[in-house]
C-alpha cells in the first residue's frame, strides 16, 4: 500500500566533504545501495541546493531528511532556511542532521516537537582527535620553527618536549574526548577528564566534574576543549579560568570558539600565561582578516576544519543507516 512507503530525501553537501559531485550530489553508488538495503519500503530522493531553488522537482514530503543545512551564513552546497522550508510537511517524522551540533536547525524553528531530530555526533571524532595530537606535537616538538628554520637554511638545535607524563585536560568526554583520550593514553600523557557526570571512562587517568576545573587547569600542560556549545559551557573558560592555567600551558579548541572568551583568550596568550594554540574554533567566523589572532606568535589558526576526512561521508551514511533500521523497526 501507498502509505506503506517511506521517503528518504537526502539533502545538501555534509560539510567538508571532500569529493562531491559538481551538480552538488555527494552520495556514491555504494551509500544509496546502503540506504535502500534497509528496506524495500524506502523510496530515496538525493537532492540539492540547486534542485530545491530552481524547482524543477516534483513536491517531495519526506518522512525522513537527511540533510546539511546552514546557519546565518550558508556554506554553497548547504540547504539553507528556504530550502529546508519545502521539504517540510506534515509527513515528516525525522531529521538526522549531517552535524554534531543542531543549533542552527533549531533556531530555524522550522521542526514542531513531533518532529524526532538527530545529530551525527561521532562522524568526524577520530579525526578530530588525530588534529588534536598533531597540535599536540606541533607544540611539543616545536614544528612551526624546524619549518622556518629550514627556509631560512638555518641549522639552529632546538629543545623539544617529550609528551611521556605530560596532562592533558580534555573539557567534554563525548565521542571527541574520548578519541583524543585515547591517542594521548598511547603518548603515555596523564589524562584529566572534565564531565558533567565524572564517571570512570577508558584512556582517562582522573575525571572531574565542572566544580574542580580551575585546580585542574593549574596541572595542565595541555588543555583541549571538546565539549558542545551550550548555554552552561558558553563562555567556560573566561579570565578567571584562564588566570588558574599553570603558566606555559598549550590550549586547542576543536569544538566551537564561544565556549573560551575571546578578550580573555587574547590577553593570556599576550601575557605568555599560554604558551600558543591551536585554534579550529572562533568566535566569528571566518576569522575577520584583521584579527590579532592572525598573527600572535605560537597560535595557530585553522578554519574550522580540522574534522577534515575521507571518511566523512561513510561515517555518515553508517550513523544514518543504523538509525534508519530503528526507525524502520
Amino acid at each position: 500500500m501507498a502509505e506503506d512507503r517511506i521517503q528518504v530525501v537526502v539533502a545538501g553537501v555534509p560539510r567538508s566533504y571532500q569529493n562531491p559531485a559538481a551538480d552538488g550530489h555527494w552520495l556514491t553508488n555504494e551509500h544509496v545501495r546502503q540506504i535502500e538495503s534497509v528496506s524495500p519500503r524506502i523510496d530515496l530522493v538525493h537532492t540539492t541546493r540547486a534542485e530545491l531553488a530552481g524547482g524543477t522537482l516534483p513536491d517531495l514530503a519526506p518522512q525522513v531528511l537527511l540533510i546539511e543545512a546552514s546557519g546565518d551564513e550558508p556554506y554553497l552546497d548547504e540547504i539553507p532556511e528556504d530550502g529546508f522550508r519545502s521539504l517540510v510537511s506534515d509527513n515528516l517524522r525525522w531529521v538526522q542532521a549531517c552535524s554534531s551540533g543542531v543549533g542552527h536547525i533549531l533556531n530555524l524553528g522550522l521542526l514542531d516537537d513531533s518532529v524526532i531530530l538527530t545529530n551525527a555526533a561521532g562522524v568526524h571524532a577520530d579525526a578530530l582527535g588525530e588534529s588534536t595530537m598533531a597540535a599536540v606535537l606541533l607544540h611539543a616538538k616545536r614544528l612551526a620553527e624546524r619549518i622556518e628554520n629550514q627556509q631560512q637554511h638555518a641549522w639552529s638545535e632546538l629543545h623539544c618536549s617529550e609528551l611521556r607524563g605530560q596532562t592533558m585536560l580534555v573539557l567534554g568526554a563525548g565521542n571527541i574526548g574520548r578519541a583524543v583520550a585515547r591517542l594521548a593514553d598511547a603518548f603515555r600523557m596523564q589524562v584529566i577528564g572534565v564531565r558533567r557526570n565524572p564517571a570512570f571512562l577508558p584512556h582517562f587517568h582522573e575525571m572531574i566534574g565542572p566544580a574542580d576545573l580551575a585546580g585542574a587547569l593549574a596541572r595542565a600542560d595541555y588543555v583541549v576543549v571538546a565539549c558542545p556549545l551550550t548555554p552552561e559551557t558558553e563562555g567556560m573558560l573566561g579570565e578567571e579560568e584562564l588566570n588558574a592555567v599553570k603558566r606555559g600551558a598549550y590550549l586547542i579548541n576543536v569544538s566551537r570558539g564561544k565556549v573560551v572568551q575571546e578578550p580573555a583568550l587574547l590577553a593570556a596568550l599576550d601575557s605568555g600565561r599560554l604558551s600558543g594554540a591551536y585554534l579550529d574554533a572562533h568566535a566569528q567566523e571566518p576569522l575577520p582578516d584583521d584579527h590579532p589572532l592572525w598573527t600572535m606568535p605560537g597560535v595557530t589558526v585553522v578554519p574550522h576544519d580540522s574534522h577534515s576526512s575521507p571518511y566523512i561521508g561513510d561515517n555518515i551514511v553508517d550513523l544514518f543507516c543504523d538509525n534508519l533500521r530503528r526507525y524502520v523497526a
